[in-house]
């Protein structure tokens, strides 16, 4: 069963809600064995010795034998062509048979009851076929080849012979220590798995198979197991991180915008604060200054020659002089003052249209991160 893991919230929108509370970016998944009428009876009777002995190996051959070879239809098969299949994959597919499905239809083919808040089915392999979430976004679309890799690859596990699935298990864990100790492919593994130890080396085969490749590759033994399914498995596994570039770089991108536009909205706020603060100080000023003119206006010319002033002006430097030029120093500088405050309003009011400018745009990105979240979850998906 293919499960899609739910991220944890990324920065916020401009707005009050979150864009990524149903994106579904790491994948869980984990084999099923399901089935309905006849292959139900026949896996309810064999339920104690498929897990452990490899009965199921035999059960899947007589509900083949039962069932024959499916029709593909069409957008599984588009999803197929995709995939690098080679004849036998492609032969195998057919005989497993698969089909797309999404919301409650998928969970009902999957036998999911009860799934996570913070997980959503997107495929599984069962007695009954391969089912395929098959995302409408042509940006993610390929998370459905993915998905096929992976199911297909539990459904050639299951017909590995006997005596080779020992061997097969052997070069998987090996291929497994040599993945790095912090690939989210190992916790996928492990959530996959879950309580069902059992699974594990079929899990191992889907994930390595289809989501990992060193680049020389694994062993060219077990190369050779996948070679069988796959034409070309780097591009098969590139495919996977095409799919997760091309999301966690809208995401990058939306988050790189959000705090451009933080940035911008703390500076044109500070700004303003600052442009307010100045020109307070600047009025206060210039009303001590007109009281002072006033009272040098209303004295006699003689008496206004007796006294000197020490004052401050703009440029940090103590002045000394009479009345007269004490005045016109101070309103000198208040002039300046008043000219640079008018260049600082201009600039202030043409932050505060870029940030509107920006938000505007981020909205947009905002949307196009959704359409993508939508896209991605099978249970919001035309559900």
């Amino acid at each position: 069963m293919t499960l899609f893991e739910q991220p944890p919230q990324r920065s916020r929108r401009p707005v009050d809600t979150e864009p990524f509370a149903s994106l579904s970016r790491s994948r869980r998944r984990r084999r099923t064995l399901v089935g309905s009428g006849i292959v139900a009876v026949a896996l309810l009777l064999v339920t104690v010795v498929v897990l452990a002995t490899g009965a199921d190996r035999a059960l899947v051959a007589q509900v083949e034998g039962w069932v024959g070879p499916r029709t593909l239809a069409a957008d599984i098969s588009a999803v197929a062509d995709r995939a690098f299949l080679t004849d036998d994959g492609r032969e195998l597919l057919t005989l497993v048979g698969a089909r797309s499905a999404h919301g409650d239809d998928l969970q009902r083919s999957c036998g999911v009851t009860d799934t996570a808040d913070d997980h959503a089915v997107a495929g599984c392999y069962s007695l009954a076929g391969i089912f395929v979430f098959v995302p409408t976004d042509p940006r993610v679309a390929d998370a459905a080849v993915t998905t096929l890799a992976h199911e297909l690859l539990h459904a050639a596990f299951d017909r590995l012979g006997s005596g080779e699935v020992w061997h097969v298990r052997d070069m998987l864990h090996a291929a497994l220590d040599g993945v790095a100790p912090d690939d989210p492919v190992r916790q996928q593994i492990d959530w996959s798995v879950g309580d069902h130890e059992e699974n594990r080396d079929t899990e191992l085969f889907a994930y390595l198979g289809s989501q990992v490749r060193p680049e020389d590759g694994f062993d060219p033994e077990l190369e050779a197991v996948y070679a069988r399914y796959f034409t070309d498995r780097a591009a098969l596994v590139e495919v996977d991180h095409r799919v997760t570039a091309e999301v966690d770089g809208l995401i990058s991108e939306y988050e790189q915008a959000d705090a451009a536009l933080v940035q911008a909205m703390t500076d044109a706020a500070t700004q303003r604060a600052q442009l307010d603060a100045e020109r307070e100080a600047y009025e206060r000023d210039r009303k001590i200054y007109q009281q002072d003119a006033d009272r040098y206006n209303s004295l006699a010319p003689e008496e206004r020659a007796q006294w000197r002033q020490d004052w401050m002006g703009a440029d940090g430097v103590l002045h000394s002089g009479t009345w007269q030029e004490a005045l016109a120093g101070r309103l000198a500088d208040l002039d300046a003052r008043h000219a640079d405050l008018e260049q600082r309003v201009a600039a202030v009011e043409a932050a505060d249209a870029d940030a509107f400018a920006r938000r505007a745009a981020i909205e947009g990105q905002y949307a196009d991160v959704l359409a993508v979240t939508k896209a991605l979850d099978p249970a919001a998906a035309g559900s």
